[in-house]
C-alpha cells in the first residue's frame, strides 16, 4: 500500500485525509478530537455506519453512554496506553460493531482519535500499518492546529484560578476582563471539587483522566484546575438552575462509580451552589470544600449530600466535634450501647443511626437494614431498656443523631490509628 500511503500523506486539509482513508480501505471511518468531538468523517458506502457510528454524528460528539461503556470496558485506558493501532470488539448494547481505533499522536500528545469499522473483511496488518502512518500525519497536524487554542486555554485557566481567590475587583471589573479576554462567561456558575481519601499519584492521576473524560461529552462550559491534591471542576450553564444542578450531581456519581468499579478507589466529592455572580465563585468553592471537610473528617461519604445546599448538620459537624473536645463531653447513652454492641456483638449503635435517619419510621428502617419489623422492634426495646431514650422529642433526637455522627467519627478514628 505504499501507493496509498504517499498519497494519504501528500494531503494537508483533515476531511480530504479521512475521505481517501475511507475509500481507500472500503470501510467507515471517524475522526474524533482528544475531547471526543467529531472531527471528521466518511464511509465508502453510507449505510455501513453503524449505531454508534450514528449518535456521535448526529451529535457531533461521543455521546456519554458510549463512553460511560469505553471507560467500563477499560478501551480509554488503551488508548492512552497503546501506541498501535488495535481492536475494539463488538458491543452490541451500545451498537457498535467491530472496528480498529488508534490515537492520533504528535510529539508524545494524544491530539485524537481514528476509528475504523471493520465491515465484512477485518483490516490486513498492512492496512493497519497503514492506518498507524496516517494517524501519526494526522497528529501533526492536529498538533499545529490545537496551538491557539492550547495558549487560549491557558488564558482561561489563569483567568478562572484568580476567580478562586480573595477579589478585590468587582462584578464589573472582572466581567470587562473576561471581554477583553475573549471568555464567554455562562450565566451560572459553580464549582465541584474530588479528592482522594488515600491520596495516591498513580490513583490521582487515574482520577483526573476520569473526570477529563466525563467533561469532554458535557454540553455545559468546563474548566478544570489542579490544587494540591484536589482536582476543581467549574461548570457553567446558561440560565437554567435546576440543569447545572442535575448536570453536577451526573458528574459526581458518574466519577465515583467509575472509579469505583475500576480502580476501587474511594473518592469524596463536594458541590458548590450555583451562582450567576463571579465575584461569588469563590464562595461556592468554598461551599464545595466544606462538604469535602465533612466527609474527611467522618471518614466516609455514605449518606453524606455531595451538595453544600443539602448537607444539612453535616456542616457543623467538627465545629461541634472541637466544642465537644474542649468540654469534655460524651453522650452517655450513646456510650452504653456502644459497650453493649461490643460485649454481645450486636448492632444496637448501627440500629439507632438508621431509625433516626428513617424519622424514627419502622419500615423504611427495617428494609434498609434487611431485617424483619420484630427484629427491629426488639432491638428498639433494648435500646429503650439500656438508655431511656424517649423518641418521641425531636429536640433530643437531632442532639442524639449528632452525638452518634460524633462517636462513629471517633471510633474510625481508633480504628484508622490502630
Amino acid at each position: 500500500m505504499q501507493g496509498y500511503l504517499e498519497k494519504a500523506l501528500s494531503l494537508t486539509e483533515i476531511h480530504k485525509i479521512i475521505e481517501y482513508v475511507s475509500h481507500t480501505l472500503k470501510k467507515p471511518v471517524i475522526l474524533e478530537d482528544d475531547q471526543f468531538y467529531l472531527l471528521s468523517y466518511s464511509s465508502y458506502y453510507i449505510n455501513d455506519f453503524d449505531e454508534a457510528n450514528q449518535q456521535t454524528i448526529l451529535s457531533k460528539k461521543c455521546p456519554v453512554t458510549i463512553l460511560d461503556k469505553f471507560i467500563e470496558t477499560g478501551i480509554i485506558d488503551q488508548l492512552k496506553s497503546i501506541a498501535t493501532p488495535f481492536r475494539v470488539k463488538k458491543i452490541e448494547e451500545i451498537g457498535l460493531n467491530h472496528r480498529v481505533v488508534t490515537s492520533t499522536k504528535y510529539k508524545n500528545e494524544i491530539m485524537g482519535y481514528m476509528w475504523v469499522q471493520e465491515i465484512d473483511e477485518p483490516l490486513t496488518e498492512e492496512e493497519i500499518e497503514f492506518i498507524r502512518e496516517v494517524s501519526y500525519h494526522l497528529g501533526k497536524i492536529l498538533y499545529k492546529r490545537s496551538q491557539a487554542r492550547r495558549e487560549k486555554n491557558e488564558t482561561r485557566v489563569r483567568f478562572f484560578r484568580q476567580l478562586l481567590k480573595e477579589q478585590s475587583k468587582n462584578e464589573k471589573q472582572i466581567r470587562q476582563e473576561a471581554e477583553s479576554l475573549n471568555i464567554r462567561i455562562p450565566q451560572l456558575l459553580k464549582t465541584i471539587i474530588f479528592k482522594l481519601k488515600d491520596h495516591n499519584e498513580e490513583h490521582f492521576e487515574y482520577l483526573k483522566d476520569t473526570v477529563q473524560s466525563y467533561l469532554k461529552v458535557t454540553g455545559s462550559m468546563t474548566e478544570l484546575l489542579v490544587e494540591s491534591n484536589q482536582i476543581i471542576v467549574i461548570l457553567g450553564e446558561r440560565s437554567q438552575k435546576h440543569r447545572i444542578n442535575e448536570q453536577g450531581l451526573d458528574l459526581v456519581n458518574r466519577v465515583i462509580k467509575s472509579s469505583k468499579q475500576q480502580n476501587s478507589l474511594k473518592v469524596f466529592a463536594g458541590i458548590g451552589t450555583a451562582y450567576d455572580q463571579l465575584t461569588r465563585l469563590r464562595k461556592s468553592f468554598l461551599e464545595g470544600s466544606e462538604v469535602i471537610k465533612s466527609a474527611v473528617f467522618l471518614g466516609t461519604q455514605e449518606h453524606l449530600s455531595f451538595e453544600y445546599e443539602n448537607l444539612g448538620v453535616y456542616r457543623y459537624i467538627q465545629v461541634l466535634a472541637e466544642y465537644n473536645a474542649q468540654v469534655h463531653y460524651v453522650n452517655p447513652k450513646l456510650e452504653k450501647l456502644k459497650q453493649k454492641d461490643g460485649e454481645n456483638q450486636t448492632e444496637l449503635l448501627k440500629t439507632l443511626e438508621i431509625y433516626l435517619k428513617n424519622n424514627c419510621k419502622s419500615k423504611p428502617t427495617a428494609e434498609q437494614l434487611f431485617i424483619h419489623p420484630n427484629t427491629l422492634n426488639y432491638r428498639l426495646k433494648q435500646i429503650g431498656e439500656y438508655t431511656n431514650i424517649n423518641f418521641s422529642d425531636f429536640n433530643l433526637n437531632c442532639q442524639l443523631f449528632i452525638d452518634l455522627l460524633l462517636l462513629k467519627s471517633t471510633i474510625s478514628g481508633e480504628m484508622n490509628a490502630s
